[in-house]
């Protein structure tokens, strides 16, 4: 018999029932070490390299059912993870997946300045201003007849608008443009807002941003203001397309904002380089918001006639309107392009987007009084999709000054039409080459109903 250890209680050994239950107790523990010493074997039984014992010859196989001793198999208790499932926590285990993001970022082109306004109001004639009520009745910020409370257009001080929102069942859109941001804005604070480079890094970090949409250069080619300084030359019966002045400085923004552009969708990527995330770079150009000034497309009020500006809200002659359609917005989205072919990044031309609706244009139509003295809404189908240049007393307030000649509220719809068919593309053929994409409106339609080509890839 085992000896019991020295340490073991001898209290009631002297109790003949004490002593047996001892020695049962002794006899379990040696039995239950046996069969330990034997479960190496026995777990090995039926392996080719185990159908022997060396000195005792072959064991032999089993003919009926093995009866595996002891009680079956205990399941898990609340909360324990079961033996065949992995978890993220053990070596080798695959992350769990993030959600998928797109990300927008650049200027008030895309941030939506000038979403505030449903289509334009019809001026006076003459001197004459816009009717107040003509006004409220394109302002969405104005409360309606039924009372309602006007919505939040711009969500913060970048002027993100409330129409730009491409956000799906299984992706996240962050739009993260601010307005008057220039090439290198984006790496810098703009007001109370952190760069938009680190927005996007964290974006990056968090989510699984596939795709990055960018709008830079037209800030930095003053593309509104010059324009705005075409306008203020009708007003002095000047020409801004033969002064120097202006078209000498505008060509040469033109021909430097290339390589700006180029900088730009690198920092994008260095931005988004460390993070889990590689997404696609596209680079869209800018929407054209003045007619062509050809004569098919152009309105036929006199270019000399005050009803020009106090009616249509167009201060700009024909030859003015073509040099800046071909000579600064042509000129420049066609560098954005040739940037983004550079750089092998995807590209949007959006140069026709608001294309039939335009201002300055003939097919267009603005929120006027009916016959009746009721007012009449074109609706969207036959607006104009750009803010155009209120005739005002004095000058508009600085909110109001800076939607001028960006795409109003219809013109953001017909873009978050077009992006949307380009992020749906993309996600169709990932990995494929840098995909070009050409968005176009049409006198007649919807900004739903715009037209989305992709002509072939760039190679």
């Amino acid at each position: 018999m085992t000896e019991l250890p020295d340490e073991a209680p001898r209290a009631g050994a002297a109790d003949p029932v004490a002593r047996r239950r001892v020695a049962r107790a002794v006899r379990s523990a040696v039995g239950v070490l046996g069969a330990l010493a034997v479960l190496p074997a026995a777990l090995a039984f039926g392996s080719p390299s185990a159908t022997a014992t060396p000195g005792l010859g072959p064991v032999p196989r089993p003919t009926g059912p093995v009866v595996a001793p002891g009680p079956g198999p205990v399941e898990p208790g609340p909360g324990l993870p079961r033996p065949d499932i992995t978890t993220a926590d053990e070596p080798g285990a695959a992350p769990p997946a993030r959600p998928v993001a797109l990300v927008t970022l650049g200027d008030g082109f895309l941030a939506g300045e000038g979403a505030r306004w449903a289509g334009n109001a019809e001026g006076l004639g003459g001197d004459g201003g816009v009717p107040a009520a003509l006004r409220d009745a394109t302002d969405r910020t104005r409360t309606g007849a039924s009372g309602a409370v006007p919505p939040r257009v711009y969500t913060d001080d970048c002027r993100r608008s409330d129409v730009l929102t491409l956000t799906t069942d299984t992706v996240h859109h962050h739009n993260i443009a601010c307005s008057t941001a220039g090439a290198e804005a984006p790496s810098r604070a703009v007001r109370s807002h952190e760069a938009q480079l680190e927005q996007l890094r964290k974006l990056a970090a968090r989510y699984d941003v596939r795709t990055v949409v960018v709008s830079i250069g037209g800030d930095d080619v003053r593309l509104t203001d010059t324009m705005k300084a075409c306008a203020a030359a009708w007003r002095d019966r000047t020409d801004c397309s033969t002064d120097r002045r202006i078209t000498g400085p505008a060509a040469e923004r033109v021909a430097a904002v290339g390589e700006k552009v180029a900088a730009a969708v690198a920092s994008v990527r260095a931005a988004a380089d460390g993070t889990g995330s590689l997404p696609r770079v596209v680079v869209q150009s800018y929407p054209l918001p003045l007619a062509s000034g050809d004569p098919d497309a152009t309105t036929r009020l006199d270019e000399n006639g005050r009803d020009r500006w106090g009616v249509a809200g167009c201060p700009f002659y024909d030859r003015d309107l073509r040099w800046l359609a071909t000579g600064v917005g042509g000129a420049l989205n066609d560098r954005i392009r040739a940037a983004a072919r550079r750089s092998g990044a995807d590209f949007v031309d959006v140069g026709g987007l608001l294309e039939g609706h335009q201002v300055c244009g003939g097919r267009a139509a603005r929120t006027a009084f009916a016959a009746d003295g009721t007012i009449a809404s074109p609706g969207a189908e036959r607006a104009e999709w750009a803010r155009y240049v209120p005739r005002t007393a004095a000058e508009p307030p600085a909110d109001e000054a800076r939607e001028v000649l960006h795409p109003n509220y219809y013109g953001q719809r017909a873009l978050k039409r077009c992006l949307g068919e380009v992020v749906a593309r993309l996600a169709a053929v990932p990995g494929a080459a840098p995909v070009e994409a050409v968005c176009r409106g049409a006198a007649g339609i919807a900004p739903e109903d715009i037209a989305v080509t992709f002509p072939a890839a760039t190679g």
